[in-house]
């Protein structure tokens, strides 16, 4: 059975216990636009849904629905440029993205499962692990995705929006009617899906062709990670590509007022970056050994959170398969 055949009617009216949010959400018209939306997007992404041993392989599914929701949130919030995958925090993302999800809860308990019964996990089985990277999904289907939106009249939000009505929809699909993922584990999915996709700067809409030869080559380099001093990085990232981790000053303001660590962040975005195996990692205008050597001995939480990380890369790339050649690590 068609994904879309399983939502055939579009909402009549407003059900009388939906959480209350903005006109623009309870709209019925723009109810009906983000649903109509959404299902022309599955009836679209039938032809292209990735399949694993000749059927659809339900957590890149999920994955997917939900890291264009996702992607749609970052470029409602996010209109300045960034390098294609960089990963960019933002107090506003960290507002916005938990109303999605409990967008897609709601829609999921109208069904008859209340997906909140247990708390999201990070690990998934094997079986179950999405098969594309957040890259792939946004250059595979993003543009596709961006003009069914905009075809019916959707704004960034309202098209992450609708993209959480295409997650309650693979959702019922492989959880309901296949039964072929725990929907637990395919909510986690999604919760993760979207805050990728919505922390993940996306590249530019439109054929490749029509961006100009600059761009192409930025998109070629973007296959390391570049760490340093964010001025320069930020120089650098623009000038010759390169994954980046940025975090704005509000941010940053929030993470000392709660009195988190901001080297946890740039941490993780190593880590994240490690588990994607990215084939380099860079340190700009920086002499990673004379650092190292600078700062042995001595109370590292005082240390710039970059020189931080070239401690972390010496006790721990190895183990990951990246080797150090001068101030860069190679994946082998």
């Amino acid at each position: 059975m068609p994904l879309s055949n399983l939502f055939k009617r579009s909402p009549k009216k407003k059900p009388a216990n939906q959480p209350a949010e903005s006109d623009d959400l309870l709209s019925l018209e723009m109810q009906k636009k983000r649903y109509d939306a959404a299902l022309e997007f599955v009836q679209l992404f039938q032809e292209k849904t990735p399949l694993v041993g000749g059927k659809p392989h339900a957590g890149t599914v999920l994955s997917v629905a939900a890291r264009l929701a996702g992607t749609s949130l970052f470029r409602s919030i996010h209109t300045d440029e960034h390098s294609p995958g960089t990963v960019v925090l933002s107090e506003e993302i960290n507002v916005a993205y938990p109303k999605l999800l409990n967008q897609f809860a709601f829609y999921c308990k109208q069904t008859g499962i209340d997906v909140m019964q247990k708390p999201p996990v990070t690990t998934f089985p094997e079986k179950d692990r999405p098969k594309m990277e957040v890259a792939e999904v946004q250059a595979e289907y993003q543009d596709q995705y961006d003009a069914i939106m905009k075809k019916h009249g959707l704004d960034y939000l309202n098209s992450a929006r609708a993209g959480m009505i295409v997650c309650s929809m693979v959702f019922q699909y492989h959880c309901v009617k296949v039964k072929d993922i725990d929907p637990f584990i395919a909510t986690s999915i999604i919760a993760m899906g979207v805050v990728e996709g919505a922390k993940t700067a996306p590249p530019p809409l439109g054929p490749k062709s029509a961006v100009g030869s600059q761009t192409e080559k930025k998109e070629k380099d973007d296959n390391r990670l570049v760490l340093g001093e964010q001025d320069a990085v930020i120089r650098e990232a623009a000038a010759n590509g390169g994954v980046h981790i940025v975090l704005n000053p509000g941010v940053l303001q929030t993470l000392r007022q709660g009195g988190i660590d901001p080297y946890l962040i740039h941490e993780q975005g190593l880590k994240k970056q490690i588990d994607e195996k990215i084939p380099r990692i860079d340190f700009i205008q920086a002499d990673v050994d004379a650092l190292f050597n600078e700062w042995q001995g001595k109370a590292l939480d005082q240390a710039p959170e970059y020189v931080r990380l070239i401690f972390w890369l010496k006790d721990n790339a190895a183990a990951h398969g990246y080797e150090q050649s001068g101030n860069s690590w190679l994946l082998q």
